[in-house]
């Protein structure tokens, strides 16, 4: 059975974040733990992650915000075997960080959506546009929404939790049976 594991951006989404107060609903979900948070490099979290992702029994979804964006693909293409699907919400444009674009250009070889926002500080829109194209993903255009965080007013996001479901019914319909029950199941929960 396929898992959630939610990857926070910097200082680890903060308890006002759409995606602690999505764990907080959906206790059952994974947290991504113990990196650096306050020392964004692309190298050590992802390498963290792709560990993780390692030493899992099963595929997982990944929810992932901003860095953890970022993060959530390097580790991605580390261990694509155990990713079912990456939700890439608000991702951080790797220039911001000195990460040269070659690193994280390519398709993406699992199902994804990135959903981005006209107004975002950290990356924008023309750059999610590109982004969207590099990883040959589908773009959500939010609107003008921010940095779709606890800032931007993104409290529960319900918005968010559709898109995921939506995610979730296409990534399971290229997996086993099993596994496509338990996202119809992970489904009927975002309504």
């Amino acid at each position: 059975m396929n898992k959630i594991l939610l990857v926070p951006g910097l200082h680890n989404s903060g308890p006002d974040h759409w995606q602690s107060r999505w764990h907080q609903h959906f206790p059952q979900w994974q947290r991504m733990v113990g990196l650096p948070w306050d020392k964004p490099d692309l190298t050590v979290w992802s390498a963290k992650l792709a560990s993780k992702l390692r030493s899992r029994r099963s595929r997982v979804h990944l929810v992932a915000h901003s860095f953890g964006a970022l993060t959530a693909i390097a580790a991605a293409r580390l261990q694509p075997e155990k990713v079912s699907s990456i939700l890439i919400v608000a991702p951080a444009d790797p220039a911001r960080f000195g990460i040269p674009d070659e690193l994280l250009a390519g398709s993406i070889k699992v199902s994804a959506q990135l959903i981005a926002s006209r107004n975002d500080p950290w990356m924008s829109f023309e750059r999610a546009e590109y982004w969207s194209r590099q990883w040959q993903v589908p773009l959500f255009d939010a609107g003008e929404v921010g940095h779709i965080n606890a800032q931007s007013g993104h409290g529960e996001w319900s918005q968010g939790l559709n898109l995921l479901g939506t995610l979730h019914r296409r990534a399971e319909m290229v997996v086993e049976p099993a596994q496509a029950e338990w996202g119809r199941r992970a489904a009927l929960s975002f309504r």
